[in-house]
């Protein structure tokens, strides 16, 4: 079932995405975002302050269109959600094409009614039509020939715990997905070690059993920071030198950096994580490294250094990172006897990979909203635990230089793009405010003199 998730621009699509994740089957769910808007599921996260930062639109290409249909069309899940733009364009056109079902949010009846029309005109069975509102009273209006009501609270950073309208559309999707018949597949011809994410996580007490709204049983998994010290012993008791490691289905970036971490200190050989985009697993590296190493293909390295911390920060400066572009990564060297902390919107790969590479004393990845995630520490005491910046340096001024960095291409941006349509969001992106990092200012930063333009960032996964 392959669902696409329309309405005009502000309807609270991203969020209301968000919200069914969390309560969708952990193990039969693909996202594909078929909109540059640089956001993703960290986009709901509660500190939005820092979401808004780290957030870059890219560009409506032929290109990126045809790849996400491409991802759309690979897809073998049992259920498929699809984000568009709020744009009853070609483009969208396009991507509807691509898949059978669709829901329709709108903060306005006259556009939900064209969306409407535009969905069914173009073939599509519509599972829900809603309207959107901040205030009000929650309401199902019909349960057919559709799932029709109002919506109420979509704003960033929130979960809809009791939300019946949520409830329903999980119950209407799990059914229709005919996810009671989902049967698991052992893979043929691999002779190795599988990690796959549903089974850990029921392994180590992140998984439960729920029951849908009308009694469907679905297996649901919550990865939680504090799993990590769990995650590693896990590891260490599955794995043995030598052996090749599969993992499937992680989508948190610090889990399956743990898990990738861990089972390279078992001496694990062959270790590959499944793309969802590519349909394919893909080798994790251990990437060379040289000294003063500012980019290497398709990346932007921008390293904040002191005695004790580093921070680097990964931009991808091509529409999309490719495998090819990966055989040729070359990492910076840097002095592993500190700690390290990574940060950039890639492909959960490629940060795996990155974090792989580096022996540091300590290694923390970034979440957008949450913070500093420790996946790897020398004496382990320190993992799973979440910090807010990187003590001695100033994140902050960081930030506020690439984003007027940001803000002095703007001009060329517009005339390069010929969209006046898009002012408004450009003057919304300025008023933005900067995430309220905490800092310990202990010495001044010393900074690389690497490039901190923003590019175009990857939207092959939310890597982030």
């Amino acid at each position: 079932m392959k669902i696409i998730f329309c309405g005009p621009p502000h309807s609270g699509k991203s969020v209301f995405i968000a919200n069914l994740i969390d309560k969708l089957p952990s193990d039969a769910y693909t996202i594909i975002r078929a909109c540059p808007d640089g956001e993703g599921t960290w986009s709901n996260n509660q500190n939005q302050n820092e979401t808004s930062i780290v957030r870059k639109k890219g560009k409506f290409t032929k290109s990126f269109i045809d790849k996400a249909c491409q991802a759309i069309d690979k897809q073998e899940n049992k259920i498929i959600l699809v984000d568009v733009g709020g744009v009853m364009s070609k483009e969208n056109e396009q991507v509807f094409k691509h898949c059978d079902s669709f829901v329709v949010l709108s903060s306005d009846d006259t556009k939900k009614q064209e969306w409407l029309d535009f969905g069914q005109k173009l073939g599509l069975q519509c599972v829900g039509c809603l309207d959107s509102s901040l205030e009000g009273k929650e309401e199902i209006y019909s349960r057919e020939p559709f799932l029709s009501g109002k919506v109420v609270g979509l704003e960033r950073g929130q979960l809809l715990k009791d939300s019946s309208i949520i409830e329903a559309m999980v119950s209407d999707i799990v059914k229709k997905s005919k996810y009671a018949e989902h049967s698991d597949v052992e893979p043929k011809g691999f002779a190795g070690v599988m990690i796959d994410d549903t089974e850990l996580g029921f392994e180590l007490g992140y998984g439960k059993e729920i029951l849908t709204e009308d009694g469907t049983p679905i297996k649901k998994v919550r990865w939680k920071e504090s799993a990590i010290p769990l995650i590693y012993e896990s590891i260490k008791q599955k794995i043995k030198p030598d052996e090749p490691v599969r993992i499937n289905g992680v989508r948190a970036n610090f889990a399956l950096a743990a898990i990738c971490k861990a089972a390279k200190q078992q001496g694990a050989k062959d270790i590959s994580a499944y793309d969802i985009r590519s349909m394919q697993y893909i080798p994790i590296r251990n990437l060379p490294k040289k000294k003063n190493v500012k980019s290497s293909e398709g990346l932007a390295y921008n390293i904040l250094e002191n005695r004790e911390n580093i921070f680097m920060d990964i931009d991808i400066t091509k529409e999309e990172y490719s495998l090819e572009d990966y055989k040729k990564c070359i990492l910076p060297q840097i002095k592993e006897k500190k700690n390290l902390y990574l940060s950039g919107r890639l492909p959960l790969w490629l940060l795996t990979s990155i974090s792989n590479s580096y022996d540091a004393n300590r290694i923390f990845t970034f979440q957008p909203g949450k913070g500093f995630t420790c996946i790897s520490s020398i004496d382990e005491k320190e993992l799973g635990k979440i910090v807010d910046g990187v003590n001695g340096l100033d994140i902050n001024q960081y930030f506020e230089d690439k984003k007027e960095k940001q803000k002095a291409k703007l001009p060329t941006s517009i005339q390069k793009r010929g969209f006046l349509s898009k002012l408004k969001e450009i003057v919304t992106a300025i008023k933005t405010p900067v995430p309220n990092v905490k800092i310990e200012k202990s010495e001044s930063p010393v900074v690389s003199t690497e490039n901190r333009s923003v590019e175009e960032e990857s939207k092959s996964a939310e890597g982030r």
